[in-house]
């Protein structure tokens, strides 16, 4: 048995807690990504990898502590302008992003930015199932994926 809260024990495969398992996992990726980034010399993307691991922690205290969470801002937009940007070419909105399928021939920041937004959409079906009621968490999951989808393929340019 574990916490959920200050007044209520649940057995650790309490969908709350898988969740909360899963969101301390890519906490722990979103750094190792920030330290492929900073050893390859691209603070840009150790920085913005940055906001995404803030993110996530506030995300994991919202939950815990059965709280708001605030919408998403990313890399200076908010979270319909990261859904947009997610959808388009350079900036483009009217035309569907064109990008070729993950490869290892990407490189290594590619590759691990690809992972991570996988990883995040399977804690958004996680966070669909366990919680149901927040759509303001699975709100923010939702957005997560298409900030690291948008990551991608900006690095791929």
């Amino acid at each position: 048995m574990t916490s959920l809260n200050e007044n209520q024990l649940v057995s650790k495969t309490h969908g709350r807690i898988a969740f909360r398992g899963v969101i301390d996992t890519l906490e722990a990726e979103v750094i190792e990504a920030q330290v492929l980034a900073a050893g390859l010399g691209e603070s840009d993307y150790c920085a913005r990898l940055g906001e995404i691991l803030d993110y996530l922690r506030s995300l994991m205290a919202a939950e815990v502590n059965e709280t708001p969470l605030p919408p998403p801002f990313l890399f200076g937009m908010d979270a319909e302008e990261i859904h947009r940007q997610s959808r388009s070419v350079k900036g483009n909105t009217d035309q569907p992003m064109a990008v070729e399928l993950p490869s290892y021939t990407q490189g290594p920041l590619a590759a691990r930015l690809n992972t991570l937004r996988a990883k995040i959409r399977e804690a958004e079906l996680l966070a669909v199932k366990a919680l149901d009621e927040r759509d303001d968490i699975i709100l923010a999951m939702n957005r997560l994926s298409s900030a690291l989808w948008f990551l991608y393929c900006e690095s791929l340019q």
